[in-house]
């Protein structure tokens, strides 16, 4: 190449010596193979400008990733700086070119919002853009490798779509400055490949020798699937109940093919997919276990073919009855969950009624077991959903003991523990980005802290991972720690000092991968206190605007359900005294402070529907207290579903 030979070989001997040694501290996608990709590129671009001193090009290209390993995050900014501080470079070139070499690494990166500052930066940032889709595969799973160790297959899968969408995509960041056909043709590539994610998936594991049956089974499934929904519920994805059924299988120690064929049991009868496909995908054993799954032709009625099941399900081999059996389970909970949640068992989406549906799913149990041991767990798992849901079985010693006298609550329970049940269902397929948070406040004795302590107990008992934070301003760390340094501050500072230490706790425990973080008066409860302030003249408007609009961005970061307890001053005040022995004249927790609480709670409305998605503002001053938590939870669920199946949606961008 005509360029290289203008570089004194002094220099190029330098780099080759001291420099490019150092680019082994760095992962696969940028080590040295990555930077002679970059000189060779840059070396070529530099004849499409006038007067362009090629060493400098050279030099550039040679420096840009070098701290990478140090900082990924700021290696642009700390390669410039490496390269600056270099004492060497100064014998080659001069402070000008030193300072045009140093911008324009830290101008290299794709992702920076400006526009490189100058011709030798334009140059190098276009060389940088890759135009291999598998090379852009393999240096993404070793940045993933290196940075994210504990991520999973899918997780990684799901990093590399987000990243590559983001950065080569139709409207993506990485830009070239320079007349780059590879590029161009590239981007055209990746536009198409993106649009097909179980190519892109099984692309991503062939290429990094990640290969899992089950990843890519789970992956050919939501393609096949999306746009589908369930017909009982159209705002959950179709794609939920075939992954559930894999989970199930999973669940059970099943191999990988069997759990495959869970991912796989609905795509021939439900999708343009044939059983000719999956053989072609998945080889002949895992489409013998799809077709065992899969119904005749649906030409026949529906007696036909459910007979036609009942009959060929007696004469299949194991493995064959665990994916029938699994699907069998997944529907049937579902039913039951659905009938729990409504109060009712209701058989009308059914073109056949209660009978027939009992019937044939009676006899597939009995086709299932036909010949196998019964008391295999999951054979006794279908059974006893079975009997549940057509034989009306439930727990008599809760029933006709525990809640004898209580009927109604009994119900409500029940209609809780069943929405729970979906949502522990939810959490097996996806994990929140960032955990539930709820804060609670309100008027003083409303219930509030037994509404907290019995969400608590109902999440933990579920399987959830729940954190309480303590009311922050009464806990004994603010009083022994920070009570006396606060006092000092203005009334603003105060207060954002306050929410800064929430936020801090807040984020330590999404850090530990809670599901469920209950607040004890928090954010939004900081704001009813300076309403007061404000009202009384103890805070002027200026700071009162200031500290609203900060309290309600934090909010929106942090709190996605607010639950607000209220009662009547008088009413409060009776309960405090009737639930304590103490006579005593309380020296908060009077009426005329009640009073303003209270008007500042009703005040704030407009403010609590800005601050978070969903709240609840309950009065309870003709409530019994003891129900009031059945009232509170049977709001949260809701949202918590939906945060859930938004997740999903999100996760496998789902249409």
């Amino acid at each position: 190449m005509k360029s290289e030979e203008k570089i004194r070989k002094e220099l190029k001997e330098y780099i080759e010596n001291h420099i490019f040694p150092i680019y082994e501290k760095n992962d696969v996608g940028h080590g040295l193979d990555h930077i002679q990709y970059v000189i060779k590129r840059s070396l070529e671009f530099s004849s499409q400008f006038e007067g362009v001193d090629v060493e400098m090009v050279y030099t550039i290209a040679a420096f840009h990733d070098i701290a990478h390993h140090i900082d990924k995050d700021q290696h642009e900014v700390l390669s410039a700086k490496m390269f600056y501080e270099n004492e060497d470079m100064k014998k080659f070139f001069d402070e000008e070119k030193r300072q045009i070499i140093k911008e324009a690494i830290e101008d290299h990166r794709a992702s920076l919002e400006y526009e490189p500052r100058t011709v030798y930066g334009k140059i190098v940032s276009s060389a940088d853009r890759n135009t291999d889709i598998n090379s852009v595969l393999q240096r993404t799973h070793a940045y993933t490798m290196k940075h994210y160790p504990n991520s999973s297959l899918s997780e990684m899968i799901q990093r590399a779509y987000y990243h590559i969408t983001k950065k080569f995509g139709k409207d993506g960041y990485a830009k070239s400055y320079c007349y780059d056909k590879d590029f161009e043709d590239f981007k055209k590539k990746i536009e198409d490949f993106i649009q097909n994610e179980y190519e892109f998936a099984t692309q991503y594991m062939k290429v990094n020798q990640v290969m899992d049956i089950k990843e890519k089974a789970k992956w050919f499934a939501l393609h096949a699937h999306m746009g589908q929904i369930r017909k009982s519920e159209p705002d959950k994805p179709m794609i939920v109940h075939p992954m559930s059924v894999a989970k199930i299988l999973e669940s059970y120690g099943y191999d990988d093919e069997v759990v495959s064929a869970g991912f796989l049991h609905d795509v021939v009868e439900d999708t343009k997919y044939t059983i000719e496909d999956i053989e072609k995908e998945f080889g002949r054993n895992i489409a013998n276990l799809v077709m065992g799954a899969s119904e005749p032709n649906k030409s026949l009625s529906w007696e036909e073919r459910k007979r036609h099941t009942i009959e060929e399900t007696k004469q299949l081999p194991l493995k064959n009855k665990l994916v029938i059996c699994a699907d069998k389970i997944n529907n049937l909970e579902d039913l039951y969950i659905t009938f729990e949640k409504n109060g009712k068992r209701d058989f009308k989406a059914f073109k056949r009624g209660e009978d027939l549906q009992r019937w044939y799913y009676t006899s597939v149990y009995e086709s299932l077991v036909d010949g196998e041991d019964e008391n295999l767990p999951i054979f006794v798992r279908l059974k006893d959903i079975l009997d549940k849901v057509f034989y009306q079985k439930e727990d008599l010693f809760l029933k006709d003991t525990i809640f004898v006298e209580h009927a109604s609550y009994y119900a409500k329970l029940k209609q809780l523990h069943a929405k729970k049940m979906e949502l522990q269902r939810l959490k097996d397929l996806v994990t929140l980005s960032k955990p539930f948070v709820i804060e609670f406040t309100g008027t003083p004795r409303t219930g509030k802290t037994t509404i907290l302590n019995n969400l608590y107990d109902f999440f933990k008992k579920g399987g959830f991972e729940v954190s309480l934070i303590e009311e922050f301003t009464t806990s004994k760390y603010y009083k022994e720690n920070l009570k006396s340094k606060f006092s000092q501050m203005d009334v603003v500072e105060r207060n954002i000092a306050i929410i800064e230490e929430v936020s801090k706790e807040l984020d330590r425990l999404i850090s530990l991968k809670k599901d469920i973080i209950l607040v004890d008066r928090s954010i939004n409860d900081r704001q009813i206190w300076n309403d007061r302030l404000f009202e009384k003249g103890e805070m002027k408007e200026e700071q009162y605007q200031k500290l609203r609009e900060y309290y309600s961005k934090i909010s929106k970061q942090w709190v996605d359900f607010l639950v607000i307890t209220y009662a009547d001053s008088l009413v409060a005040l009776k309960r405090d005294y009737t639930s304590s022995l103490a006579l005593e004249q309380r020296s908060f927790l009077n009426q005329k402070n009640i009073d303003e609480f209270n008007y500042a709670l009703m005040a704030l409305q407009d403010f609590f529907k800005e601050s978070v998605e969903n709240y609840t503002f309950i009065d309870t001053t003709n409530s019994v207290l003891s129900e009031t938590s059945t009232l509170v939870a049977s709001q949260i669920l809701p949202a918590m579903r939906s945060k859930y199946l938004n997740e999903l949606k999100l996760k496998y961008h789902l249409k």
